[in-house]
């Protein structure tokens, strides 16, 4: 049972990371989004100016403008994604974020306050109202934030979110936004603003470059699949490698039992009967064994969220009901291969074959 679990747990915790990565794409396709960056780079930003250009056309419910900060906390390893928005409409152009409208109304009034991931919340072990200093060294800039709120929901549990405003007077108000975020009134709309545009800016210092917010995020998405596919791959390999130990070991202690097997066949038993009771008892061990594996591995990712900040926003969502339901069906085929498969070869030995046979 023990190999069982812990296959089960292994194979759980892998395929949270490509379950997370569709998933991510899929929420992002859900919302009539787009997000506006410059064509020759994103790092180059965008002119304020095109904010009011852009929130004046037809078909557009809101525009936030978000810059990157890249804040390091107290170690140069401890970074996660830090933006600053504009505070005046998060929650209509972010609504699976389910901003809360007393949340939205204190980061309107508190100029330095900040909203956490849970991911980010707890890797820190932080709490609500605490401050927090941020360090961007290639400014350089230190900024201090009191945590207004979390978001427990949505496509990135790791973000912090900040004032916009806070951030361009300390930098005494360059002029540019990293991109912007256009809500759409329907996905029509936002099929016919990509090209609008577009073709608004065309032949400007900053041409734009438009994207649905599913096609955005498949790019940022396809920068973890390489380390991704080698976790994959390193704990599948895992988890064949335990389905074989343990076909290996209920091979033997079928073998061990083949006298035991031959008296009930005398008794009367068909071998149908026998392989019945076999995948029975053999299944109930292995969907234990499953359940403890991933409980197991529900609770660790849940305590790691946001540990690991190689795989971004893809280890911030625990282990999804699909993936825990995989993970016992994992365990049962398992379990259920290693005591039907022997157990084929002793019931059609002959009685007396099985009743010479010596454990």
């Amino acid at each position: 049972m023990l190999a069982v679990m812990t296959a089960s747990m292994v194979f759980s915790a892998v395929m949270v990371i490509p379950f997370a990565m569709t998933a991510i794409v899929n929420r992002a396709d859900a919302v009539p989004r787009l997000a506006v960056t410059n064509r020759a780079a994103v790092r180059r930003g965008l002119p304020e100016s095109y904010y009011g250009r852009i929130a004046g056309l037809p078909g557009v419910v809101a525009v936030n403008r978000m810059n990157w900060f890249g804040g390091i906390y107290d170690d140069v390893r401890h970074q996660f994604p830090s933006m600053g928005i504009d505070a005046d409409n998060p929650d209509v152009v972010w609504p699976e974020y389910a901003l809360n409208h007393d949340l939205v109304n204190q980061f309107k009034i508190n100029k330095n306050g900040a909203i956490v991931g849970i991911a980010t919340l707890q890797r820190f072990r932080w709490r609500v109202g605490d401050e927090v200093a941020l360090h961007e060294p290639s400014i350089p800039l230190t900024l201090t934030f009191r945590i207004l709120g979390t978001i427990s929901s949505g496509p990135d549990l790791t973000v912090f979110l900040f004032r916009r405003d806070y951030l361009e007077d300390a930098m005494h108000n360059p002029g540019l936004t990293s991109m912007l975020w256009v809500r759409c009134a329907s996905m029509d709309d936002a099929t016919r603003l990509t090209a609008t545009i577009d073709e608004m800016f065309h032949n400007s210092s900053a041409e734009t470059r438009t994207e649905t917010e599913k096609e955005f995020m498949s790019q940022m998405v396809a920068k973890f699949a390489p380390i991704a596919h080698v976790v994959q791959g390193i704990g599948l390999s895992a988890v064949l490698a335990i389905a074989l130990a343990v076909l290996n070991a209920a091979s033997m202690t079928v073998r061990e039992r083949t006298r035991e097997i031959a008296v009930v066949q005398s008794l009367g038993f068909t071998s149908g009967q026998i392989l019945w009771e076999t995948a029975v008892e053999n299944g109930m061990m292995a969907l234990l064994g499953g359940s403890v594996g991933v409980a197991v591995a529900a609770t660790a990712l849940d305590q790691a969220r946001g540990f690991v900040p190689s795989f971004g926003p893809l280890l911030s969502f625990g282990i999804p009901p699909p993936v825990m339901a995989a993970g016992l069906a994992v365990a049962v085929a398992v379990g259920l291969a290693a005591g039907i498969l022997p157990a084929i070869r002793v019931t059609h030995a002959t009685v007396l074959d099985g009743l010479q046979r010596v454990a």
